[in-house]
């Protein structure tokens, strides 16, 4: 694939799904990355891509819109038939999985520890499966091992990564980054070795050190996380070449990000600061999707004005025919129509200059798809399939039309 020169013109989001490799998903948790994921995946079946969608921690209704029980670490497929059957045409089956911090850690100690002993001493080890998964760092780390594994594995042609949900998106990006500090750290590095004179002196049992840890975590405790670390030692030299690695692929014209936010300031500045973060640190943003924007029609608050005077002027129409006590219910539904027809339409003005003065101050440089708001999010793969039109930038269709 060539690479895109810095002052090459934006390629649609259309054209990314088509020759990237790596397509990464960031932004505020609840704004919708992991049904777009999703959707990127479909669209990329569609193009006759052979997509895989790795996600964390997916809601029920996407397992349900996919065809699938659950989802699970091992690699699940939706069959090109299972599409054909709710009126969806797609090239190839797309294929899901979800993030395993505990199997995907299991592997790496695998692959990295020198012998098999070394290997079990670690696995069996008993702080090792709570150090698997809350070591500070671990679960961002694993999404990126995890991503890897996937696009060097050859079975796909395009990978969408769902990021994992985190207090700052940036933490995707950043906590892989510090945990590779720590086991590159030659001052921790010599802490472990059994033979330093921290160990031998400042640790050994009995010290002053040991005694007053004694009084908060116990000698023993302490002593067996030194003696974990130790073992997991082994294995540093292999997390920090595949932590290199991985930015690496992170870094290459074959992956690029896609923003996503919705409708409002917090999500719109943190997409932002992504942006500008992402640009500092040499990885590419291929597009912005805003999601959730309520439809949008010239004159949407007449419109409630309109419902309202025509119903008042059906009901003195029918004159006589309608019971007072039903004329009046009548009448206050009247009016309650057109107050929600007029909040709505209030509320797609508000979106529609969110949309506008966003697309202004990105400019020409970034491409900005912006996705209609559902009542519901899709629970269907006819419904997937729609969206996934939607991002492709096709014929945009009624969500909540389809079935």
């Amino acid at each position: 694939m060539p690479v895109p020169s810095p002052n090459s013109p934006p390629e649609p989001l259309a054209s990314l799904i088509a020759t990237r490799k790596v397509l990464v998903c960031v932004g505020a948790g609840g704004v919708g990355k992991t049904t777009l994921a999703a959707a990127l995946g479909v669209a990329a079946a569609r193009m006759g891509r052979r997509p895989l969608v790795l996600t964390v921690d997916p809601a029920k209704r996407l397992a349900n819109a996919l065809g699938l029980r659950a989802f699970d670490e091992v690699v699940q497929r939706i069959p090109v038939e299972a599409f054909a059957e709710q009126g969806c045409r797609v090239a190839q089956p797309l294929d899901a999985a979800m993030l395993d911090v505990k199997r995907t850690f299991d592997r790496v100690v695998t692959r990295y520890a020198p012998d098999p002993e070394s290997r079990d001493r670690i696995l069996h080890h008993p702080y090792y499966r709570q150090a698997s998964t809350a070591l500070a760092g671990s679960q961002e780390y694993m999404a990126l091992e995890r991503l890897y594994e996937a696009a060097t594995s050859g079975d796909h042609d395009l990978v969408v990564l769902d990021t994992p949900p985190s207090a700052h998106a940036l933490d995707f990006l950043d906590a892989p980054s510090r945990l590779v500090d720590l086991f590159d750290s030659n001052a921790f590095r010599l802490l472990l070795r059994p033979t330093s004179r921290l160990q031998r002196g400042m640790f050994r049992t009995g010290s002053v050190v040991m005694r007053g840890l004694t009084r908060f975590t116990g000698a023993e405790m302490f002593g067996n996380l030194l003696e974990f670390f130790g073992y997991l030692s082994s294995t540093f030299d292999g997390f920090v070449q595949r932590a290199r690695d991985a930015q690496q692929l992170l870094q290459s014209p074959d992956t690029a990000f896609v923003l996503v936010s919705g409708c409002d300031d917090a999500s719109t500045q943190q997409a932002l600061y992504l942006r500008d973060r992402l640009d500092q640190s040499g990885m590419r943003v291929g597009s912005w999707i805003i999601n959730r924007v309520a439809p949008f029609a010239p004159g949407p608050c007449q419109a409630g004005e309109e419902l309202e005077a025509g119903l008042e002027a059906l009901l003195q129409r029918l004159g006589s025919e309608v019971p007072v006590g039903d004329k009046r219910a009548a009448h206050r539904l009247a009016q309650r129509l057109g107050q929600v027809a007029r909040e709505m339409g209030r509320l797609a003005e508000q979106d529609q200059s969110h949309v506008e003065q966003l697309r202004a101050q990105l400019g020409p440089s970034l491409p900005l798809v912006a996705v209609p708001r559902t009542a519901d999010e899709p629970d269907s793969l006819a419904r997937l399939c729609a969206l996934a039109q939607i991002v492709q930038g096709e014929m945009q269709p009624d969500l909540e039309a389809v079935p």
